[in-house]
């Protein structure tokens, strides 16, 4: 944890990210206080709200070969200079209700590809066996100021004015792109000039490596998993409990989750991510089967922070891994792709909680979809246990490859049967093709190795 913290552009970025997330969940309660207060709608001012959420998908996917094309340090500059002018335009007085949806719209479009850039700059930053500790730090901390965000936002927007929270989140914008402009380097683009920067050739090339199509697969996990904070209001009502717990309920995941990822940060290397990976992809739905039993309020809490903690041990396991796994010139595009499915995944989910929950009651429901998270992460453990079964490591195990470059000097002997492994590594360079070839050079598995083609290269 200390070289994390002398590590001054890891902490530059982080305090970025601790400002943007801090001031994004201000926004979204401020802007739906203004727009209720302004047309009396639930529907608008619902609607408002997933505006927040649901253009980021487009822009994961769309936008995030920029931060490929371009240098990230430049691309996060640019979208948090773009994002205050948006923002802080909300905040006039008297904005008409059509330019504000346009603006929300924008400034969650632009998050996608920052969001993206921001993952693929801290691998850059941070060496292989602390990006690990570096993304547990980076969720407990997120998760602390989402919390923050959300009290002092219904605080501050009820106490001062909903226009007095897009100031403030217009000015964190504001401060985070001078922050990162002081203290984070500049670095050429990761892709080569001429070099195609298409999303379409990423989604090919995570679809045909089964590591890395197993942790794309588990970010639909969230289908299932916001079942808790999705239905947290209507459990509420459905034991007969004060209002205050919804709040609480709403918490606890967040508050487990901060001292879990410490632990997890300081006392589990990124070398056994490999080996907790499948028992991590079943672990949060686990507590929720119990949901269905409890009456005890205390209890449920319990059971909500478990399941919240372990899913954001999950999602630092995943989001390593796959950083890892992914070449360096394609790491913003498939960051994200993954960012976009799982947003994805939790809108749907919220109202695949909805429709389950009519049907067989609250509690049952999020017992129903617990189980059914656990049953879906079969998938993603069959592919990567078919991944790391394809694994002959090297005598040793050499080094995980830092590039594309060094990446192209493995080739991989062909046994007769079809079976690729990896477990040479030439230093000449021939002509490479990717592959599903898994390398677990350094104790992480590596899907990136590439075939090629060469003389020496001969069946088994």
């Amino acid at each position: 944890m200390k070289p994390l913290l002398r590590n001054r552009e890891f902490c530059a970025v982080a305090v970025t990210e601790l400002l943007s997330v801090f001031g994004d969940q201000l926004a979204r309660v401020a802007l739906a206080l203004l727009v209720f207060g302004r047309t009396g709608s639930a529907g608008l001012s619902g609607l408002t709200y997933a505006l927040t959420y649901l253009p980021t998908v487009a822009g994961g996917i769309l936008l995030s070969s920029m931060a490929d094309r371009r240098p990230r340090r430049e691309v996060l500059v640019v979208i948090d200079g773009i994002r205050a002018a948006v923002v802080l335009a909300m905040a006039v007085p008297g904005a008409p209700l059509p330019l504000l949806c346009g603006l929300v719209a924008t400034s969650a479009l632009l998050s996608g590809p920052y969001q993206a850039a921001r993952l693929a700059l801290l691998r850059d930053i941070l060496p292989q066996r602390q990006y690990g500790a570096g993304m547990a730090l980076r969720q407990s901390l997120n998760q602390g100021a989402t919390l923050a965000g959300f009290c002092s936002g219904g605080f501050l927007a009820t106490a001062v004015a909903p226009a007095t929270c897009l100031i403030i989140d217009g000015i964190t914008f504001a401060v985070s792109a001078l922050v990162v402009l002081l203290f984070v380097r500049r670095r050429p683009p990761a892709a080569q000039p001429g070099e195609s920067t298409a999303v379409t050739s990423t989604f090919r090339l995570i679809w045909q490596s089964s590591a890395l199509r197993a942790i794309l697969l588990l970010t639909f996990s969230a289908l299932f998993l916001i079942a808790p904070e999705a239905l947290a209001v209507a459990l509420t009502a459905e034991l007969g409990l004060s209002p205050r717990w919804v709040g609480l309920f709403l918490a606890s995941a967040g508050l487990f989750a901060v001292v879990v990822l410490w632990l997890f940060a300081k006392y589990v290397a990124a070398a056994h991510y490999p080996k907790a990976f499948p028992v991590a992809c079943v672990t949060p739905g686990l507590p929720l089967l119990a949901v269905a039993a409890l009456e005890n309020p205390y209890m449920i809490m319990l059971v909500f922070g478990l399941s919240g903690a372990a899913w954001a041990v999950l999602i630092v396991i995943s989001v390593s891994t796959f950083a890892e796994l992914l070449p360096a010139d394609q790491r913003a595009r498939g960051m994200g792709i993954a960012a976009s499915t799982n947003l994805t995944a939790h809108g749907l989910g919220a109202a695949l909680a909805g429709l389950v929950a009519d049907a067989t009651g609250v509690a049952a429901a999020i017992s129903l979809l617990g189980l059914a998270s656990i049953l879906f992460a079969v998938l993603p453990v069959v592919l990567w246990g078919r991944a790391r079964s394809d694994i002959t490591p090297p005598s040793g195990g050499p080094a995980r490859p830092e590039s594309a470059r060094q990446l192209h000097e493995r080739v991989p002997q062909v046994r007769a049967d079809g079976m690729r492994r990896a477990y040479s590594i030439r230093h000449s360079a021939p002509e490479p093709l990717w592959s599903d070839n898994v390398d677990c050079g350094g104790g992480l598995a590596v899907a990136r190795s590439a075939t090629a083609r060469s003389p020496r290269a001969r069946r088994r």
